[in-house]
């Protein structure tokens, strides 16, 4: 008699997958499965491209630059700066 197929791995095991932390049983279906594997090796694909990507932060005024240009609506209709 052969074994029920264990259903594929959901997102959030692949997610797992690729932190090092997908139990064994799982993992093991992984090694068996090919579409499971390919999408398994293409969520590392994106999670090395997004590695790449430049980091940047908004510069210390930033947020005063911003609330410099916000309007808020007075009940009379106008607005205040």
């Amino acid at each position: 008699m052969n074994p029920t197929p264990m259903p594929h791995l959901t997102s959030e095991e692949i997610e797992l997958w690729a932190q090092g932390i997908l139990g064994a049983a799982r993992a093991m279906h992984l090694a068996d499965c090919s579409l499971c594997r390919a999408e398994a090796e293409q969520e590392r694909k994106v999670i090395l491209e997004l590695a790449q990507l430049r980091r940047f932060a908004p510069s210390p005024d930033f947020a005063d630059r911003v609330m410099a240009k916000v309007r808020i609506p007075t009940r009379s209709g106008e607005f205040t700066p």
